[in-house]
């Protein structure tokens, strides 16, 4: 008897997730651009060498391969849901019963002009180990160097803490954070935002809220106040936005929206269509966080099994977690509802929480994979763990 075909585009949290979610009754193609599932809620580390790539990235064939399924390296630029098949940049064509589609986001630079040739975007490990190098290369440069981060939100600020952990102690280096809003972290508790200032202020660090920016030059970031900045080097973490497949194939009308969902994480164009992750807009608003992404995957696994089998789908009901900010070693931030507790010491718990998903996402089963989990521990040992407990005596507080 066939099995019916589930077709997941996209495998990094969500359409990972997904698939291993999916038992061995059904037909599933996993289909990603890149052969990397990638760690992306700790990709700022890649600017201090906390972090180095291979710490963050696991081969996506091999972990498609032990859920049983089939993983094809591939751009998926069409998805015909009526049809039930999608089609890659290579002509290549796969038929599907119901398709998952996890694609993420990518970055946005707003049309700023001279943004996408002139600021280094933060959204992969590419990305941020780019930004590494580049960092490394300005501290190295006699006389003063300028670095200007733009957008304060979560990563900004978690790249402000590895810059701040590496370079402060660097003459003639200055930083400024570029946030159009009126304060930084949008959307978490007010303390926040005044810890992460207090920090700024000791550190030198110039914090310009209220400033769209509205042009980027090789040397130059200008806000809309026309005051122009010195910038030797730009980072871009001013947010994301819908990828143009979503367009291409029908799931919204117009560029840059997400694709609208119901509450079982139906597509509300397509019935047999499931859209998870940062691409999908619920119809309650949710972070964009890695933890959703992956009980967004779960539960669309389950309602593609119980649509295929003409059974009722269920809601997606997100398990609200407590979220962890990183501040370089200076602190971390635990923020739960309103309350915000922050210790440097936290930071242990942010690297066991890696620590322990990571090994859940790729067991220690096979001879490669031991070296790999292996080598992630001994460098957050000696890295993280023992810096980190050392500098925490005594300094954790509470904040609202």
């Amino acid at each position: 008897m066939k099995r019916p075909a589930v077709a997941i585009v996209g495998a990094n949290f969500a359409g990972l997730t997904a698939a291993r979610h999916l038992g061995r009754e059904y037909a599933v193609t996993v289909i990603d651009r890149s052969p990397w599932f990638e760690w992306r809620p700790n990709i700022h580390e890649l600017l201090s060498g906390v972090k180095h790539p291979a710490d963050l990235r696991m081969p996506r064939r091999r972990l498609v391969s032990r859920a049983g399924h089939r993983f094809v390296r591939a751009t998926v630029t069409a998805i015909d849901a009526r049809a039930g098949r999608l089609t890659t940049s290579g002509g290549r064509q796969v038929d599907f019963d119901v398709c998952i589609v996890a694609v993420g986001a990518v970055n946005d630079t707003f049309g700023i002009k001279g943004a996408d040739r002139h600021a280094m975007p933060f959204k992969s490990v590419d990305d941020c180990a780019a930004i590494g190098r580049a960092l490394a290369t300005l501290a190295r440069r006699p006389g003063k160097q300028s670095v200007v981060i733009v957008g304060g939100g979560l990563e900004g600020i978690e790249a402000l803490g590895e810059i701040l952990r590496r370079y402060r102690q660097l003459e003639g280096l200055s930083v400024r954070v570029i946030e159009a809003g009126p304060r930084l972290l949008p959307g978490t508790p007010q303390a926040l935002d005044a810890a992460v200032r207090a920090h700024c202020a000791k550190h030198g660090v110039h914090v310009h809220t209220r400033s769209p920016v509205i042009a980027v030059t090789p040397k130059r970031v200008q806000l809309s106040s026309g005051e122009r900045l010195r910038s030797d080097l730009t980072i871009w973490t001013g947010g994301g936005m819908a990828p143009p497949l979503l367009r291409a194939s029908g799931l919204v009308d117009k560029p840059r929206q997400w694709a609208p969902v119901t509450a079982a994480l139906q597509s509300k164009r397509f019935e047999n269509l499931f859209v998870i992750g940062d691409a999908a807009e619920l119809p309650r608003p949710l972070g964009k966080q890695a933890y959703y992404a992956m009980q967004m995957g779960e539960c669309a696994a389950g309602n593609a099994g119980r649509a295929l089998a003409g059974r009722e789908l269920q809601p997606f009901r997100p398990a609200r977690k407590p979220m962890l900010v990183a501040f370089g070693d200076l602190d971390t931030f635990l923020v739960s509802a309103r309350s915000v507790i922050a210790s440097p010491g936290l930071s242990v718990i942010k690297e066991a929480v890696f620590q322990l998903t990571m090994a859940e996402i790729d067991p220690p089963l096979n001879a490669q994979a031991v070296r790999d989990s292996t080598a992630r521990l001994g460098s957050a040992a000696r890295k993280l763990a023992l810096p980190a407990l050392a500098s925490a005596t005594g300094r954790g507080r509470s904040r609202r």
